[in-house]
C-alpha cells in the first residue's frame, strides 16, 4: 500500500469494559462502524461496536451459547446463508495445552448509530471446532477470513517462526491444513484481509506487513506474493488490525484501558 501515512485518531475506546482489545473488524453491514472484543471478558462472550465518528460507544452484543477461553482476533466474512458474518477466534493458548480451538460465527447484526449504547443478544451462533495436524497445540492471535471465497487461516504466534494453518470454504469443524511458515515477522499478534480480498496484512507489537494476492486463489497462498512494510505507531501492547471498509487504509488498537484507535490511509 504505497503512500500510506498515519492520520488523526478518531478517538479512544472509552467503555471501561474494553481493557484487552485483541481483535478489530470493520463492519460490512454498517458503514462507519468497527467491532472489537476483549482477550478475556469477565462479563462473558461479548463483542463491542463503536463509530468511527469520534470512536463513540454503540453498545455490546452477547453471543448466545459462546464461551470465552482466550479470544484473540476477529474478522468479517461470508456467513452460512451468504450474508455478512462476524467470526471470533478463541484461538489463544499461551501454555500450548489446548487440544482444540474454536471459531464462533454469527450473522452480523444491524447497528443503530443514533441509539444509546445498550446490550443486545446475538442468537444463531455457530461453533466451529478445529484441531491442528498431528494433535499439536499452538498459541495463535491471528484469524484471517477471506471475504470473497470464505477460506479461513490461523497464524500462530511463536518466537521460532509463525506457521499458517488453514481451512477451505465451506467451513466445517475438523483438522486444519498446514500452509507453510513465515520468516519475515516476529510474534504475530493480529491480521486482516481487505474487503475485496486483494490484500492481507499481519502485525506484531512493533511492525506490520501487507501482501498482495489473487482473490480467486485460496487464502493459504496469500503469503507467496509480493509484500511490503506498513507504517505502525508504537503501541503499549498492539494486537489488533483491520482494513478500512474501502481498502484504502487500516486501523490498529492496543490492549489497555481507553486505548487509542490509530488510523492510517493513503495520501
Amino acid at each position: 500500500m504505497p503512500g500510506v501515512r498515519r492520520h488523526p485518531s478518531p478517538g479512544a475506546l472509552t467503555p471501561p469494559e474494553i481493557v484487552e482489545a485483541s481483535g478489530l473488524a470493520a463492519s460490512r453491514r454498517n458503514p462507519g462502524v468497527l467491532w472489537t472484543h476483549n482477550d478475556s471478558d469477565a462479563a462473558g462472550p461479548l463483542v463491542y461496536a463503536f463509530a468511527l465518528d469520534g470512536a463513540r460507544d454503540l453498545g455490546r452484543w452477547r453471543l448466545d451459547g459462546a464461551e470465552v477461553h482466550d479470544w484473540e482476533d476477529m474478522a468479517i466474512g461470508p456467513g452460512k446463508d451468504g450474508g455478512d458474518a462476524l467470526y471470533v477466534g478463541d484461538i489463544g493458548d499461551n501454555q500450548r495445552k489446548r487440544r482444540e480451538v474454536v471459531v464462533y460465527r454469527v450473522a452480523e447484526p444491524a447497528v443503530d448509530l443514533a441509539a444509546a449504547p445498550a446490550e443486545h443478544r446475538l442468537p444463531g451462533v455457530e461453533r466451529l471446532v478445529f484441531t491442528y495436524p498431528g494433535g499439536q497445540a499452538h498459541n495463535a492471535e491471528t484469524l484471517l477470513v477471506d471475504p470473497v471465497r470464505g477460506d479461513m487461516c490461523i497464524v500462530t504466534k511463536s518466537r521460532g517462526g509463525s506457521a499458517v494453518f488453514c481451512a477451505a470454504a465451506p467451513l466445517t469443524s475438523g483438522e486444519l491444513t498446514a500452509a507453510g511458515e513465515l520468516g519475515v515477522l516476529g510474534l504475530v499478534t493480529g491480521g486482516a484481509v481487505s474487503r475485496d480480498g486483494t490484500l492481507v496484512a499481519l502485525r506484531t507489537y512493533l511492525a506490520a506487513r501487507v501482501w498482495r494476492r489473487d482473490p480467486t486463489r485460496p487464502l493459504a497462498e496469500a503469503f507467496r506474493g509480493p509484500d511490503c512494510d506498513l507504517p505502525l505507531v508504537l503501541e503499549r501492547q498492539g494486537e489488533a488490525l483491520t482494513f478500512a471498509a474501502d481498502g484504502r487504509g487500516y486501523y490498529t488498537v492496543s490492549e489497555g484501558a481507553a486505548p487509542t484507535l490509530h488510523a492510517y490511509a493513503r495520501r
